[in-house]
């Protein structure tokens, strides 16, 4: 039988450790399960990262949040990480929030322009999913973001790398294992990231690590703990 490749319980904080080779650093953070939808065919699970990778800013404006999308139907869990048809939406509610509602119409038209010259496009996504063959390809998939006459783009492609028992302080998990390139480009600066992921039932990402394009480990992300918010 199939499972979600994610955490569904709302208020369970996942703890991760990384270790940052090239900066040579350790770094905390962790990820709230803010909120989980359930639906006839999906679940929706919203994650929030707090610690030492997040910014305040990032928690403010929401580059914080991660989102995952169980479907019932096919058995496939989906990360998404970066999602324009939400980030639209949020936008245009957020500017409209600032008209009151008398003047709903006029600002419905503004933020018609507005649109025109900030707006985003694509998806960027994982489908996590169970029968995948081994070095089988993920989907490729892209995301833009314009900004005025500026663009961020970015897009993901990888392959399915089989299963495998990681151990961490978390305890042993049963895990997909996933290899992902990404690039992300704006104006004249681009990088390129290689990374190795790890999926488990029920907790979604246990371990990560990142590597530098002659496959020399940069960065290694693994689950600590799984505990209630609130509780230490």
């Amino acid at each position: 039988m199939s499972a979600q490749y994610c955490c569904t319980e709302i208020g369970k904080v996942l703890h991760y450790t990384t270790i940052d080779k090239k900066q040579e650093k350790t770094l905390k953070d962790s990820a709230l399960v803010r909120d989980v939808i359930h639906e006839n065919e999906r679940i929706v699970v919203d994650l929030r990262w707090y610690g030492d990778n997040y910014s305040p800013t990032q928690i403010i404006d929401g580059t914080n949040r991660e989102t995952f999308i169980y479907r019932k139907k096919t058995g496939i869990t989906e990360f998404i990480a970066l999602d324009a048809e939400i980030e639209n939406t949020e936008a245009k509610l957020d500017y409209l929030s600032k008209y009151p509602q008398k003047d709903r119409s006029r600002a419905e038209k503004e933020y018609d322009e507005y649109s025109k010259y900030m707006h985003a496009e694509g998806r960027i996504s994982i489908p996590i999913k169970e029968n995948a063959g081994m070095d089988e390809e993920l989907p490729p998939c892209k995301y833009t973001q314009k900004i005025g006459p500026m663009r961020m783009k970015a897009s993901l492609e990888g392959k399915y790398k089989g299963k495998e028992r990681v151990h961490t302080p978390a305890g042993d998990f049963d895990c997909i294992k996933i290899y992902t390139e990404s690039k992300a480009k704006f104006m004249l600066f681009s990088e390129k990231e290689y990374s190795m992921s790890w999926y488990a039932k029920g907790v979604g990402i246990v371990k990560e690590e990142r590597y530098n394009k002659r496959g020399k480990l940069q960065e290694s992300m693994t689950l600590e703990a799984i505990r209630k918010q609130g509780n230490n």
